[in-house]
């Protein structure tokens, strides 16, 4: 079982989402948050708070750029998980187990 789940855990690992996808994505949120303020400035010069446009693209393009890194991130687990604690944790354990099967000779 632990085989298995090696093998398909190095698959995952070695099968990288493609660049073209990530690149696609990224030009396709710096085009909106480009023009965003264009589409903001008709609906805050409505109410005159035509000011307001600059801080409100800004702080959204500051949200979903950081949505974009979070799944840039999510992309590959193996890099930003704590994969030492779970082997060290992984070792304690079958030690533990294997100290429990042999029997005592007392």
């Amino acid at each position: 079982i632990v085989g298995e789940c090696t093998s398909q855990c190095e698959k995952v690992y070695a099968s990288p989402v493609p660049l073209i996808y990530t690149r696609h994505a990224r030009r396709f949120l710096s085009l909106w948050t480009l023009l965003l303020p264009c589409c903001l400035i008709t609906q805050y010069s409505t109410f005159d708070e035509s000011w307001l446009v600059v801080p409100t693209s800004a702080v959204l393009a500051f949200f979903l750029f950081g949505v974009d890194e979070l799944a840039m991130q999510l992309e590959e687990p193996f890099s930003i998980l704590p994969m030492q604690v779970f082997v060290d944790e992984i070792a304690a354990s079958r030690l533990i187990l294997i100290d429990m099967d042999e029997p005592d000779d007392r």
